[in-house]
């Protein structure tokens, strides 16, 4: 049996479509000035842990390769990475401070880069915790949004990181990345401590 090309062309182009496949951003080196602008230390903010690890139920931390985001160092994907003690895993939680105004909770920042801990629900599954300028505009111009705060009653954990852009959703340790899933209290893969 002889297919017609056009035949096979348009099976080719519905089967590409109907699955996008998620593309990983990575830059060869960061715009430093663009980088400096959107990622800025808020050094008027309360910190109830400066440079910690963030590990996991299973022993791991979470890490970071700036380079792995956009130009400025957005949209810079977390890993589940064995801990080592470098500067991609470490964090500060911020419980007050330009970025943050509201009780009971707090801003994740990545010491490496600045930028926030964020989750957005119009991205692709797999590809919607990354982290973000803190306030979440692009440039660093943004005040405060909700893709950045979690649920904070203080202490170093075991604790969900339980999202307040997303009732009822919280991180969780899918792999070797951080995604999200529907908040399971007592679930490994949603436990996490500080230090």
């Amino acid at each position: 049996m002889i297919v017609p090309l056009s035949t096979i062309l348009l099976v080719t182009s519905v089967l590409t479509s109907a699955s996008p496949t998620a593309v990983r951003r990575a830059v060869q080196q960061l715009d430093q000035a663009a980088f400096e602008e959107a990622q800025v230390r808020d050094d008027t903010a309360t910190r109830a842990f400066s440079d910690t690890a963030i590990k996991t139920s299973g022993g791991k931390c979470l890490s970071v390769d700036q380079l792995s985001g956009d130009f400025r160092a957005n949209l810079t994907p977390v890993q589940v990475t064995a801990c080592n003690s470098t500067d991609g895993q470490k964090w500060d939680i911020i419980t007050s401070g330009k970025h943050l105004n509201q009780k009971g909770a707090m801003l994740v920042v990545s010491t490496l880069t600045q930028a926030c801990l964020n989750f957005d629900p119009r991205r692709a599954a797999g590809n919607q915790v990354n982290l973000f300028s803190c306030g979440g505009r692009a440039d660093g111009g943004g005040e405060q949004t909700d893709s950045q705060i979690f649920d904070f009653a203080g202490g170093a954990g075991p604790l969900a990181l339980a999202l307040k852009n997303d009732a009822g959703s919280c991180l969780a340790v899918k792999g070797n990345v951080l995604d999200q899933a529907s908040c399971s209290e007592g679930c490994a893969m949603q436990s996490f401590t500080f230090g």
